[in-house]
């Protein structure tokens, strides 16, 4: 049988008419799809219930058909967007899952003379001088580039992926692309930025392109879960990598989503599941460092069970103090604290330039005393209607919130993995397998927080120290006459408590200070019991200053 090549991508011919026409040609595949549900809300005022919903699941079916044929035919980003649609079987319809499922292995390959000078020019030599066999026949084909089998002169078999010609032109075409339609769509969808999701989504994609980072990648994965012989994660052969040609040990298995096969074979689906979303919980709360991109296509099934992860492109990693600000966040809510709960939220990144804190800490506030203390089975009585209304709420309050770069691809990442769990077992739930490593990654925290409380305190102690060299300032501007004070009507009430709480902690420490001298003099007369009474009472009174410090 003939091979089917991919036209659309002409090895870097492609001229600035051609990167327009594929330019629009997105645009209009995309108003295509939005005015076609528009046009149908409108006529299924008119229908019967039954027959609204046949004609709904027709033009599911017809839409998602376009978006495959055309990801087939434009190749490029379009492809990444089908596959991901595809794994969301948790809550795209049924149509759009069938149609969008056949992205992950049925994309046509490249003509593979390119695909050989792409190998020439980054390798150095002929495919047919480097290995003793290579099968020119692609094992697999994706958006940016395809993967060949392959055999060493040493016998070890392998991996070639190889970048397509000319991708790199069409990336960035295509990104341009969705830039415009966010625009259309007014950068905004909920609380969801579409233009940060852009941002990120474009990044991600151009970090694709590089194969030695991708190699790296793999190498990291391969150390971090070294440890746990159910998770395989193939060898570089960095002799044979360069920035467009990554070599990898060649490790087979059954693709994920080919549960019949799988259930053939013996596996149990159920074990299957725990371990690929135990390995993701160790991935994201053990190691900070996880695979962005689970979808059927890059993760296969062994005996054991055992999983198989492929290309390594696509990763997140979460920094050190975004791990820290989580645990305090964590940490806030169950100690009650708001005003803990929205500083951890701005330090995640979730609170913009020109927030109203102030209001923000009230919202929180009102939110804990509503829902704190409410029973599981009172929860659960709470209707759609409730917590849109609740949400609503909330958005007129904080308008300047927003879904941070690492989050969203988090969520990307626990969204498309709980549909590749949800086809091999829809009774088990992610979450619940991921407690106990979420329950360790907070209890993780507590050596961080005793560190963060002696910080903490070491700070209020050298404010207090500073307490009367600031009041003899204060008075002698007084006396001179030179005090001036710009203050707003709304904060005359915290000025008022913060000096209360001030003049309180001051009582205290004179009270110390006097109890020490006391004990100094009982001491000098002899009074041994007088004097430990006196230094008892006077480390009682540093200590309540101390946490009087800290709580105001």
């Amino acid at each position: 049988m003939k091979r089917q090549h991919a036209g659309s991508l002409p090895g870097g011919s492609m001229t600035g008419l051609h990167h327009m026409q594929r330019f629009l040609k997105g645009l209009i595949i995309a108003l295509r799809i939005l005015m076609s549900y528009k046009f149908f809300r409108i006529a299924g005022m008119f229908m019967p219930h039954d027959r609204s919903m046949s004609r709904l699941s027709s033009l599911h079916r017809r839409n998602a058909a376009l978006i495959r044929e055309k990801a087939l035919e434009m190749k490029g980003v379009m492809i990444k967007v089908g596959q991901f649609l595809s794994t969301r079987k948790d809550f795209l319809p049924d149509e759009y899952v069938e149609e969008l499922s056949q992205l992950q292995d049925q994309v046509p390959p490249h003509d593979f003379a390119e695909i050989r000078q792409r190998i020439v020019d980054e390798l150095g030599s002929a495919p047919e001088d480097i290995f003793s066999e290579f099968e020119e026949e692609p094992i697999a084909a994706a958006s940016l580039g395809q993967v060949h089998r392959a055999v060493l002169k040493d016998g070890r078999e392998a991996a070639v992926k190889v970048q397509y010609p000319g991708i790199e032109e069409i990336i960035e075409t295509d990104i341009r692309m969705f830039r415009v339609l966010i625009g259309i769509l007014r950068g905004r969808l909920g609380w969801i930025n579409l233009r940060i999701l852009h941002d990120e989504f474009a990044k991600i994609v151009r970090a694709e392109l590089d194969y030695i980072q991708e190699g790296r990648n793999a190498e990291r994965f391969r150390l971090q879960l070294s440890s746990d012989e159910r998770v395989i994660i193939p060898q570089v052969y960095w002799d044979f990598s360069r920035g467009k040609v990554l070599t990898l040990e060649f490790v087979g298995g059954i693709k994920i989503s080919e549960c019949s096969v799988i259930k053939a074979s013996g596996i149990d689906c159920r074990m299957l599941v725990s371990l690929l979303v135990e390995t993701y919980a160790k991935m994201i709360f053990v190691h900070g460092f996880f695979h962005c991109d689970p979808h059927p296509g890059n993760i296969f099934v062994r005996e054991g069970p055992a999983v198989v992860f492929v290309d390594f492109g696509m990763v997140q990693q979460i920094t050190d103090a975004t791990r820290r600000n989580l645990r305090r966040y964590a940490h806030a809510i169950v100690e009650n604290d708001a005003a803990g709960i929205v500083e951890a939220l701005e330090k995640l990144g979730f609170l913009i330039e020109g927030a109203d804190y102030g209001s923000i800490v009230d919202v929180t506030q009102d939110l804990i005393d509503k829902y704190r203390y409410m029973t599981p089975e009172e929860l659960k009585k709470l209707t759609i209607d409730d917590i849109s209304e609740e949400i609503e709420t909330i958005r007129m309050v904080i308008n300047n919130f927003q879904v941070p770069n690492y989050f969203i691809l988090l969520l990307r990442t626990i969204g498309m993995l709980n549909g590749v769990a949800f086809r091999l077992n829809p009774d088990l739930n992610i979450i619940e397998i991921s407690k106990p490593y979420i329950r360790e990654f907070f209890r993780g925290g507590q050596e961080e927080g005793i560190n963060h409380a002696v910080a903490t305190l070491r700070k209020k102690l050298l404010e207090l120290a500073d307490i009367p060299s600031q009041a003899h300032a204060f008075l002698r501007k007084a006396n001179r006459g030179d005090l001036s004070f710009r203050i707003g009507k709304a904060d005359m009430q915290g000025l008022a408590n913060r000096l209360t709480s001030l003049s309180d902690v001051m009582l205290l420490v004179i009270l110390t200070v006097n109890a020490s001298t006391a004990a100094l003099f009982f001491a000098f007369l002899g009074n041994q019991t007088a004097s430990v009474m006196a230094a008892g009472s006077a480390v009682l009174l540093s200590l309540i200053s101390v946490f009087r410090l800290l709580r105001k």
